[in-house]
This record gives C-alpha cells, sequence and structure tokens, in this order.
C-alpha cells in the first residue's frame, strides 16, 4: 500500500520542530518497527522469513493484524477484555483457551496456529511435528508411568494432548503406537501410600514443561526460547535479551528471540534451552556435567562460573581435578571440529515420520554408521531408514563431506572400512575393529560410542520429596495445588560404565533413569510415603518387573578419537588385577559397593548394579524395540572375561593415533611448560606449550632458532618439535626437555599425532 507518511526532524539550528513529508511503500507495522532516517533510508526490525516465490512475506502474513490501521491498538491483535497479555510464561493448558488470533499474532510458529501462518508452505511438516517427542513428550510419561505401577505396559499411552496415527498397523513399525491420551494432573487422595499417584504429580509439575506445546519457564539464564516451530528455528539468547535492530523492543528485558529472523541453521545453544535435564547430552556435548551440590562435589573441581536453568554458577563442572593437566571431561570431537547438533539430527530426527513411538532412541534415524560406514562397507549417505543426508556428499575420488549448518564449514568424514584396511593384521585398530580369521568384528555387536565415548554423567542417589502441605504450580492448568516438589542427587561420577544391549541390537553404554527414593508427606504432615524405590506394575497380582528402578541405554554425546576410558582393560580382564575386577563387575552390570543407599525400612540398595551374578535383572531396563533392550546375558559375559588384557603403561597402546588432547595433556603439560621452560610465564625461545590455541602456535609457527616449522602435519623429520625431542644432529642446542627426556610413552603419543595428520 502507498502511504504518506509525516516525520518530523528536530533541527538544533531552527527555533522550532520541522516538519518534512516522505512518500514511502511501506505498511504502517514498518512504520514503526523500521523507521526511516532523515535521509529517508530505513533500518530496524530484520526480516524473519526469506521471499517466497520472489515475493517479501509481510508481517500479517505471520502475525495477522491489520497493517492498513495506523493507530497500533487497532493494527494490533488484542488479546481481549480479562485475558493475559503476557503468553511466554503459560503452560500449555493456559495456552490451549488464549484467544487463537492473539496466540498467532504473538507467536505464528505456536503449534495451535501454524497451519494458518506457516501452513500454507508447511502443512506437511506441521502435521509430522505434532507427532514427534518434542511435541508429545510420550516417551518420558510412558516409561516413567510404568516404572511406578501407574499402567501395565511400558508403551507410550499418555501425552502432552490427545493424538492419533491414522496409519498405524499393529507390527509394522517397531516401537510405536496407535494413539495417546492428554495427560492430567492427578488428585491425591489424603492418606495415599502408592508411589504412582505422586509419580504423575512429580511429571506434571516438575517435568511437563520440556516440550512445543508451551514456552517453557522463560525465567532462568540458558532457558529463554519459543513454542512450536519458532521454539528451534528462532533462536534465543542465554539471557533472552533482543539483539534485533528493531527500536520497538525493550533490549533489557526477556524474552525476546536474538533477531527476528528465522533459520534452519539452528546452533547447539538454541538446543540446550530444552536438552539439558535427562541424559543431559547438551552440556557433555560442551564438555561439562552437572553437579551433585554444595558439600557432594569434587574438592578441587573448576566450575563453569556462569548461572543456568535455575543453578547458580558453581552448578556445572568444567574440570574435575584442577590440581592435574587432565580434561576428564572433554567436550565432544563433533563439538570441537564445529559441528553443531543440526549437522547430524537432520529434519528427519527433529520433525519425526508421522508415527507416534514410545522412545526417542527409537524414532532417531541418524546413527554414526549413518555418516562414517560400518566395517565392512562406506557410509551410502543415508539415515538408518533410508532417507538421505542432505549435507554429506561424495566427491570424484570417493572421499565424503559433511558442510555444516551452522559454521559453513567442509568437513571430511572418514570412513571406518577404509581405515581398517590400511592398517596392519597385527595392529591395535585391525584387533579392535576389523574382523579376524573367524569373521568376528567388534563392530557387529559394540555400538560406537561404547568405546568412544569419552566419559558419561552418571547420577546415583537421586530423592523426590513431595509435601502435599505446600503448593505448587501445575504446568498443565498454570494452577497451584497441594504437592510441592524437591530433588537432590548424592553422586555424579563421570567414570562409571555399564553396557546394556539397546534396541537396536548393539551393547551401548547406559545410565540410571528415575532410579529414585520417594518421600511424600500427607497434607497433615504425616510420612506416608518414607524414602522407597518404585515397585513396578503388577498383573494379576504378580509383579512383572523386579522393582520400578530405572536404568536404560543411552547415547553420551561425548565421543573421543581415543581417551583413558575407552582402554580394553574395562571390558576384559587383567589377571591378578583387583582393581580390573571391580571395574568388570561395574561394566556388566554386577555393580559395586561404591553407591550404597538405604531406604526407609533399612534395605541397602547397590546403585551401580542392574543384574545379579546369576543373571536376574534388578532394574527395569525400558521399552522393548526390534531388541529387547536389557543386561549382558552371561554367555556374553563370559566371552568378555575370557579375554585376558596385558595393561601397558601408556595411555595410548601401539598403533593408536593419539588425539591432541592426550597430546597437550601427557607431553606438554606434564614435562614442558613447566616453570623456567615454556610455561605462561616463562618462554624460552618465546614458545609458549600451553593455552587455548596451542594447537595453531604448533602447526603454524615456525622455531625461532631455526626458521623451520615446529610441526609439519604428517612429517616427523620435517618438524623441528620432533626433532629436538628426539636430539637430532641438526638441531641448535640441546635435547628438550633437557633435564628429563621424553619417555617413550610420550613419543609415541607426540610421534602418533605428527604423523596422522596433527589434527586439532
Amino acid at each position: 500500500m502507498r502511504r504518506l507518511l509525516p516525520a518530523l526532524l528536530w533541527l538544533a539550528a531552527c527555533p522550532g520542530p520541522a516538519e518534512l513529508a516522505l512518500t514511502v511503500d511501506r505498511g504502517s507495522c514498518l512504520a514503526c518497527h523500521r523507521p526511516l532516517e532523515a535521509d529517508g533510508s530505513a533500518h530496524g526490525i530484520e526480516q524473519a522469513h526469506p521471499p517466497v516465490d520472489g515475493r517479501n512475506l509481510s508481517c500479517t502474513d505471520c502475525h495477522g493484524g491489520d497493517s492498513s490501521q495506523p493507530k497500533m491498538s487497532d493494527a494490533h491483535v488484542q488479546p481481549g477484555p480479562n485475558a493475559e497479555r503476557f503468553l511466554k510464561n503459560l503452560t500449555h493448558g493456559e495456552l490451549d483457551v488464549v484467544d487463537i488470533d492473539y496466540l498467532r499474532f504473538i507467536n505464528p510458529g505456536d503449534l495451535r496456529v501454524a497451519e494458518t501462518s506457516c501452513g500454507p508452505c508447511h502443512t506437511e511438516i506441521i502435521e509430522t511435528v505434532k507427532t514427534n517427542q518434542m511435541a508429545t513428550f510420550s516417551g518420558e510419561l510412558g516409561v516413567a508411568r510404568y516404572r511406578a505401577g501407574r499402567q501395565r505396559t511400558h508403551n507410550a499411552l499418555k501425552g502432552i494432548y490427545d493424538v492419533r496415527d491414522p496409519t498405524f498397523a499393529v507390527g509394522a513399525i517397531p516401537g510405536t503406537v496407535g494413539a495417546l491420551t492428554r495427560m492430567e494432573e492427578p488428585r491425591i487422595q489424603a492418606g495415599e501410600t502408592s508411589i504412582g499417584p505422586f509419580q504423575d504429580l512429580y511429571l506434571t509439575k516438575a517435568c511437563m514443561r520440556c516440550h512445543l506445546w508451551n514456552f517453557g519457564d522463560n525465567k532462568f539464564q540458558g532457558d529463554y526460547r519459543s513454542s512450536g516451530c519458532t521454539g528451534c528455528h528462532m533462536p534465543y539468547r542465554d539471557d533472552g535479551r533482543s539483539q534485533s535492530d528493531d527500536p520497538m523492543i525493550d533490549k533489557e528485558s526477556p524474552p525476546h528471540p536474538e533477531k527476528h529472523r528465522l533459520t534452519n541453521a539452528i546452533p547447539t545453544d538454541q538446543c540446550l534451552h530444552c536438552h539439558y535435564r535427562g541424559a543431559r547430552i547438551g552440556p557433555s556435548f560442551k564438555g561439562y556435567r552437572p553437579g551433585a551440590g554444595a558439600g557432594l562435589n569434587p574438592e578441587h573441581a573448576d566450575f563453569l562460573g556462569e548461572a543456568l536453568h535455575g543453578h547458580d554458577a558453581s552448578f556445572y563442572i568444567t574440570d574435575e581435578d584442577n590440581r592435574n593437566s587432565v580434561d576428564e571431561t572433554p567436550a565432544d570431537v563433533h563439538f570441537r571440529a564445529g559441528m553443531d547438533c543440526v549437522d547430524c539430527h537432520t529434519s528427519h530426527d527433529v520433525h519425526g515420520d508421522g508415527h507416534l513411538y514410545n522412545d526417542t532412541n527409537m524414532a532417531t534415524e541418524v546413527r554414526c554408521e549413518t555418516c562414517h560406514g560400518s566395517a565392512d562397507e562406506e557410509s551410502d549417505l543415508m539415515t538408518r531408514l533410508g532417507n538421505p543426508m542432505k549435507n554429506l556428499h561424495r566427491d570424484a575420488q570417493g572421499d565424503v563431506w559433511l558442510t555444516t549448518k551452522v559454521k559453513k564449514k567442509r568437513l571430511k568424514v572418514t570412513q571406518i572400512s577404509r581405515v581398517i584396511a590400511g592398517a596392519g593384521h597385527d595392529s591395535f585398530l585391525h584387533k579392535s575393529m576389523g574382523r579376524d580369521e573367524d569373521g568376528f568384528s567388534h563392530m557387529d555387536r559394540l555400538s560406537c560410542d561404547a568405546c568412544h565415548s569419552g566419559w558419561l554423567p552418571t547420577c546415583y542417589g537421586c530423592h523426590v520429596n513431595v509435601d502435599m502441605r505446600r503448593v505448587q504450580r501445575s504446568l498443565i492448568t498454570g494452577v497451584s495445588t497441594p504437592g510441592q516438589i524437591s530433588g537432590s542427587r548424592r553422586w555424579v561420577s563421570t567414570d562409571d560404565l555399564i553396557l546394556l544391549l539397546s534396541t537396536d541390537g548393539k551393547i551401548t553404554p547406559s545410565m540410571p533413569t528415575e532410579r529414585m527414593f520417594f518421600t511424600a508427606v500427607d497434607g497433615d504432615g504425616t510420612t506416608v510415603i518414607d524414602k522407597q524405590v518404585r515397585t513396578g506394575p503388577m498383573r494379576n497380582g504378580e509383579r512383572l518387573e523386579p522393582n520400578g528402578n530405572g536404568h536404560r541405554a543411552y547415547h553420551p554425546h561425548t565421543v573421543q578419537r581415543w581417551s583413558p576410558f575407552m582402554r580394553c582393560e574395562r571390558c576384559h580382564t587383567v589377571p591378578g588385577d583387583a582393581e580390573n575386577a571391580e571395574r568388570f563387575d561395574q561394566v556388566v552390570g554386577f555393580g559395586t559397593d561404591r553407591y550404597i543407599e538405604v531406604d526407609g525400612n533399612g534395605a541397602g540398595w547397590r546403585l551401580d548394579q542392574v543384574q545379579t551374578r546369576d543373571g536376574e535383572p534388578t532394574v527395569l531396563i525400558g521399552h522393548e524395540g526390534e531388541y529387547k533392550s536389557r543386561p549382558l546375558n552371561l554367555e556374553e559375559i563370559e566371552r568378555m572375561r575370557a579375554v585376558e588384557i596385558e595393561v601397558e603403561d601408556c595411555s595410548i597402546p601401539e598403533g593408536v593415533t593419539a588425539p591432541f588432547g592426550i597430546v597437550r595433556d601427557d607431553v606438554f603439560a606434564t614435562s614442558c611448560n613447566g616453570s623456567g621452560c615454556h610455561g605462561e610465564t616463562d618462554q624460552a625461545a618465546d614458545l609458549y606449550l600451553g593455552g587455548n590455541n596451542l594447537h595453531a602456535r604448533l602447526t603454524q609457527t615456525e622455531s625461532q632458532q631455526t626458521s623451520k616449522p615446529l610441526v609439519v602435519p604428517g612429517s616427523l623429520e620435517d618438524s623441528y618439535l620432533w626433532a629436538k625431542v628426539q636430539d637430532a644432529d641438526d638441531i641448535i642446542g640441546g635435547r628438550m626437555p633437557p633435564g628429563q627426556p621424553l619417555d617413550a610413552c610420550q613419543l609415541r603419543i607426540l610421534s602418533s599425532w605428527i604423523l596422522s595428520g596433527a589434527s586439532p
């Protein structure tokens, strides 16, 4: 629409205002949100959506309203009399009754209105998303209620809202159901002594905000987001403050998106606004973990120093022991390479496929093999369900490349079968990943992260308290009702490994899930449940599971090329080594005496145990898929035990390429950057062998003595650093380190890193 809009320019040289008439082609929305400068140029709010068929979308195409009205109150959609004006902290039940036009005006991406605003172009995706786990929350509700005896099947029955899969056929797709019914908050009667109703109350008051049908709490640093499509596709900063050029937005008051701009290049930090609880995969991916609380954390820990997700600045731990040079919780190798969550979890994972799955693992299509291939075959660039990975391609030489979506990096993707084929038959690599003369390969039965995880954030001793004397807001209705939830944990370990068979048939790392002790206090102050474990479901008077303690296979998202966590003796036998025997018992699920908790009846519980030595499960593992997730059976355990390992003193076995983190920690930190040598304050030969940019200094710097490069990736003979530690004939000065030379292990670590290409 062509409108004549007046603009007042206050001129310092004039006694009063001067009025200048400018003719512009713009709706009234942009008159405020993208005003004109004195020279007639516009600046302000960003264009949220790229052009469609060559046409820019207008504000009202998405938000509704009436751009022909010059008055703001007429142009904006109003909430109506006595209605909530601020929506971004309402529960999904409260949002269900908000005026639909006003909800669209505030957030066109909300799933209640997306068919109108986004639907003309994205109808199929919108309908698919509504069946996805992030929208239904069914994976969290179903198995938790089964563990508490609240339902008699491990299949999902409840969701955020009523939803049906019209294409469902029994047994056609493993791990799916035909319909979900809306989860409601229970009303607990006085004197209730069963854990089940209190479990439901816990779910509805502590858990049911992590889904796409609401905005979340929007009150803590690191939690700010929108709902529906914009919950992912319009990123927020951790502090929820706007960086938009829109002059009408208060830049100091959250929550606002970072920019008024939709994107498919969703950064990892946006994913972390939801994915920091449960399996804690977000913090793990970035290299930090939750603490257990004051007095329960490592004595010499370093903390994130940033308040996040309702926790103070000393909740998340970045270093377990700041007295050593080792990073016990390194970030995932993919994160360090510049990848974000969306580079692996593409639209097939995030949007779903239209079916209602019991569990997130069953719904996830991408696997390590999707990009890296298997022991026998290279990647076909497809997910496990045959959908193309569009950010992967194979070049004319047959190499596979990934182009990252956020940082636009082009990364070469290692093909495992090529690596195995290039290794000697007697090499450690071939023995650990290749096929032997009997056709056996570890990769047939082990998931990749069973060996390549660097650490696991494992919580033990979790307690949930429900106090019916106090009230707390329902995450369904928004109303404060009786029953206040609180919780705590006693231990967090980063170095424990318990293996399970996953629903995809692979032996996989696992973690305790809702392995809780419940306490409930009635309205009159009577303790009706005293630190009890859930009892699990019953059928015809018989218990279906040993108890309601939860445990499940999962993927830790802490992948490393190599780490001390991956050593072979963790899963095999070192004769005469008592510590090895204890670790082996933990790995196969027999448990240890490290984490013993006593319930209200005085019974002790071994919290890292999943089965007895007779092979009887002691926990409820979870869902059934194509395979039933279960503990390792006794036959599998005895095959593992029969393999005897001779332990080396070196952290890197012969033939293994050391990742740069091991080089930094085991070579430079221990032998080179001490006082008087190449440390932060004493930098002999102007060389500092520590700090955040150490890799760049090694691979991009020349020796001050000879002008030769310190490290030439792939070549020992051209790397002056290698000549110095080897005391070669052509060096200037003496061998380094001068007092105690690098030992054989350190030389193995350094040489393997240089020869393999000196990657960061």
